[in-house]
């Protein structure tokens, strides 16, 4: 394959788990032209990575709440002309809807391949595909079946994984605030989760800064996503002493910062997916989504769950059941793990 192209268009973790199969992509076929097409807000992790020749941006959700604008329109068809012009041998399409697998048929590409239907989210895409893969059923983590597909056509498997970059810009700042916040050792605690399904409650994130600040003599630092202000505050205001610290970050800045933490806590989110790739130690809190499925998939890593008749269940709201998966999980559970993931080395997982 010498002219590939990618349909991976987000959330943040979504591109993560892709990573492994570009690398895999790029050290299979070096001599490629190698494309990724992704929304814009997850972009800025696909800038400048030593393994895609361009980044094609595009914003959908604009897009629809524009429709009615020429300016949409013309948005749309340079995308299409754009893709058109590259004569794509093969596009991948690893999101699995209809407006991913639709990009993929505009690309123009001579193969559209994508998963079959039990693992995509909107089954009737696959009608579109002109190749469709079923990985074994014995590969669990999303991360995995990304790769099976890259193998369908031909890649092997390497020894990279989905490693992020930043800019030195982005390391300087992180440092001037740990210094200015005298944090040498620390902990993250991501209490946001994207679903509100996802999300433990505020006060239990409170509860658990206060007992590793007592037991373990460490800090901690509090990191939030965009609308999840309010997140923050009840986590502070559930803090029987001293609060956590903490400073907004862009992502790859929260990349650099991750990159100097002991260990990250948080649900099943994208801070977590990117500190899992920076191969800081990491205690997932899983509630509706599968640990073996969307976890780090390091083995040293830990997830703490609490087994539910509902669950997986991969739903955004839960009213009849109150989110029982979430909980039930205790602080004790939580700082359970911290302390064993702490005793563990860090950096041994694989991808």
């Amino acid at each position: 394959m010498n002219r590939i192209l990618i349909i991976k268009l987000g959330s943040i973790g979504d591109v993560v788990h892709t990573l492994p199969a570009l690398s895999d992509l790029r050290s299979s076929f070096p001599r490629a032209r190698i494309d990724w097409l992704v929304e814009k807000q997850a972009a800025v992790l696909l800038r400048n990575h030593p393994c895609l020749d361009r980044v094609i941006e595009v914003d959908t959700r604009k897009w629809r709440r524009g429709l009615w604008r020429p300016r949409t329109w013309r948005e749309i068809h340079r995308c299409h002309s754009r893709m058109k012009q590259e004569r794509y041998e093969v596009a991948f399409d690893f999101q699995g809807l209809w407006k991913s697998a639709a990009f993929g048929l505009f690309s123009g590409a001579r193969l559209l391949v994508g998963f079959d239907k039990p693992h995509l989210k909107e089954p009737g895409c696959r009608f579109l595909y002109g190749r469709r893969v079923s990985p074994d059923p014995a590969t669990p983590h999303v991360s995995d079946l990304h790769r099976a597909l890259a193998a369908s056509q031909g890649a092997t498997r390497g020894q990279g994984g989905g490693e992020l970059e930043v800019e030195e810009s982005d390391r300087a700042y992180v440092e001037v605030q740990l210094a200015q916040r005298r944090l040498q050792e620390f902990i993250i605690l991501n209490p946001g989760g994207g679903w509100v399904t996802k999300n433990w409650s505020p006060s239990n994130y409170g509860l658990l800064h206060h007992r590793i600040r007592r037991e373990l003599g460490l800090k901690t630092l509090l990191t939030w996503g965009p609308g999840e202000e309010d997140l923050v505050r009840e986590v502070m205001a559930a803090c029987p002493g001293d609060p956590p610290s903490t400073f907004s970050t862009t992502l790859p800045q929260f990349i650099a910062l991750a990159r100097r933490a002991r260990l990250f806590v948080g649900g099943d989110t994208g801070p977590l997916h990117l500190a899992a790739a920076c191969r800081t130690p990491v205690v997932g809190i899983f509630g509706p989504t599968d640990p073996l499925r969307n976890g780090s998939p390091h083995p040293d890593d830990l997830a703490v769950f609490h087994p539910v008749p509902c669950g997986p269940c991969y739903k955004r709201t839960c009213r009849k059941y109150r989110r029982q998966c979430m909980t039930l999980v205790t602080v004790d559970q939580v700082f359970d793990a911290v302390v064993r993931r702490l005793r563990q080395p860090r950096g041994q997982g694989s991808t």
